[in-house]
């Protein structure tokens, strides 16, 4: 393709605000999400407000993600056509991966996830749902989580370019991943039914 310098380094620059953009708008309101989540975990009320913001942050989230799909393509398409030698870099493909398994979760959390909490309107978010669904609901906050900063990370981390192989990279994720949602698990299998005891307890001084 015969285009100019300035032209191929306008459209790498126009692809590195859409992509930045994205990870913001994603990484922000994921993040929003989760403080959200742990925030009506057992002592407090799933509002309609509440579940609003939810859904609109939810939104925001899916938003973020097409614009990382579209840049991160983009990148691809650029790299193929200007730059074939970036292609070959482990670490594009295991970001590639990442940002795969952070779609399938957020489509998991649209079609799963969201309708709990909105049937969840006027009780403690977990009052309800079953062991099972509790652990989903925090296992999909953990991955959403991890796979919004670990893309950031190795973005800002250039040393790894052609350095650690993108199975390495992945089997970091893996065991944060695994790690985040052990913790997290653990954490509420012991805080949670504490919590609800004194929401219980609370409740007739309340009425």
């Amino acid at each position: 393709m015969d285009l100019s310098h300035e032209t191929i380094a306008a459209i790498k620059t126009a692809l590195r605000i859409g992509h930045f953009l994205g990870l913001v708008l994603g990484l922000g309101a994921a993040t929003l999400l989760d403080m959200i989540v742990v925030r009506f975990l057992a002592t407090r009320r799933v509002t309609a407000d509440a579940c609003q913001i939810v859904e609109f942050a939810a939104r925001v989230v899916s938003a973020g993600l097409a614009i990382l799909w579209v840049s991160g393509l983009g990148f691809m398409l650029h790299y193929a056509l200007f730059d074939p030698a970036k292609i070959t870099n482990p670490k594009v493909w295991a970001k590639m991966a990442i940002v795969g398994m952070l779609t399938l979760n957020g489509v998991f959390i649209h079609r799963a996830v969201l309708p709990l909490i909105r049937r969840g309107i006027g009780r403690t978010l977990f009052n309800g749902m079953s062991t099972a669904q509790r652990g989903v609901l925090l296992a999909s906050g953990v991955v959403s989580g991890t796979s919004w900063y670990v893309p950031l990370i190795l973005g800002a981390t250039p040393q790894l370019n052609f350095v650690v192989p993108a199975w390495a990279i992945l089997a970091a994720y893996s065991a944060l991943l695994a790690g985040g949602i052990s913790i997290t698990l653990g954490v509420a299998r012991i805080a949670l039914p504490v919590a609800e005891r004194r929401v219980i307890a609370a409740s007739p001084a309340e009425a």
